[in-house]
């Protein structure tokens, strides 16, 4: 058999190339450009709140608080301070544009304003700064005749005083016999003066009488037919109220249901003209077992009427 070989041309063999190397870097390659260790760490901790929370807040309030017990704890550089900021207190509160103008007093009768005025005792060219407007208040608030108060400065300088004054609602004779007057929650606006001064006012007397004011008001609207009949409300051991009529007529009413049982007996005074007849006590103190007491005339003259009875002559 025929062998056949080729033969090829040591020219024509491709042999693999090698890579060529990359060139080395030079050492200045390697220094990448950027902050140093030292900068990178302070810019990571900035970041954190804690941090910038500590340096720009919290550290500056420990150097003042620092810089403030060192001033308080030196007897003469606590004096010194103090004494320049009263000066420049003083020289700012006496400008001419913190001065007060005038005082306007808005509600309530004149006589009320004089006490208000007088009360305050405030002068023109005091200056505002120096008020302290919450104590004004609470010293008109003090006037008995003075429900509230608001105090106020206006733009123009004024103090403005709104006062709403205390309605007057009964009179009450104090123990030490002084008349007073009082409003509908028992406080006492002031001296009444004469009863003729106020004779639409129920007139009120005993001991707790001005806690209960309500409790007259309520009695004088059942009974306002003979409103003007009714001279006084007496409280009872500060229990229950009598009513005492010009007539001296007295109309014990019970401590419980007194409204109630004097309706009841203004229903009898419209039937039988109970209020009219010659009778010194009204019992009604046990509601469902009424009493009537006579005058002493009254009651002569039916001793008298049961003693001719009895003998058999004719009444007179």
């Amino acid at each position: 058999m025929r062998e056949i070989v080729l033969q090829v041309a040591p020219d024509e063999v491709r042999r693999p190339q090698r890579p060529e190397p990359a060139p080395r870097a030079s050492s200045e390659s390697h220094k990448a450009p950027g902050p140093s260790k030292l900068t990178y760490r302070l810019s990571r901790a900035w970041a954190k709140p804690m941090v910038r929370n500590g340096v720009l807040v919290y550290l500056p309030l420990l150097i003042l608080g620092l810089a403030c017990w060192r001033v308080a704890a030196h007897d003469d550089w606590r004096g010194c301070i103090e004494t320049e900021v009263a000066a420049l207190v003083d020289r700012i509160a006496a400008r001419p544009e913190f001065a007060v103008r005038g005082v306007a007093v808005i509600g309530g009768s004149e006589e009320l304003q004089r006490d208000v005025r007088r009360t305050l005792g405030i002068e023109p060219g005091v200056s505002s700064l120096k008020l302290d407007v919450e104590a004004l208040r609470h010293r008109v608030e003090a006037l008995g005749a003075v429900e509230t108060a608001a105090v106020q400065f206006d733009p123009q300088g004024t103090l403005r005083v709104t006062v709403v004054d205390r309605i007057p609602e009964a009179l009450y004779r104090r123990p030490d016999g002084v008349l007073v007057l009082l409003d509908s929650g028992g406080v006492e606006i002031g001296p009444a003066g004469a009863r003729a001064d106020h004779p639409y006012l129920p007139v009120i007397l005993g001991a707790g009488a001005p806690e209960r004011v309500d409790e007259v008001l309520a009695l004088l609207e059942a009974a306002a037919e003979i409103a003007p009949r009714l001279r006084a409300f007496v409280r009872v051991g500060e229990r229950r109220w009598d009513i005492v009529l010009d007539s001296d007529m007295l109309i014990e009413l019970p401590a419980e249901g007194s409204i109630e049982t004097l309706s009841r007996v203004m229903a009898l005074h419209y039937g039988d003209e109970l209020l009219d007849r010659d009778l010194a006590v009204i019992d009604m103190r046990l509601p469902e077992r009424p009493a009537l007491r006579m005058s002493a005339e009254a009651a002569e003259t039916y001793q008298i009427r049961r003693a001719v009875a009895a003998i058999g002559g004719e009444e007179t």
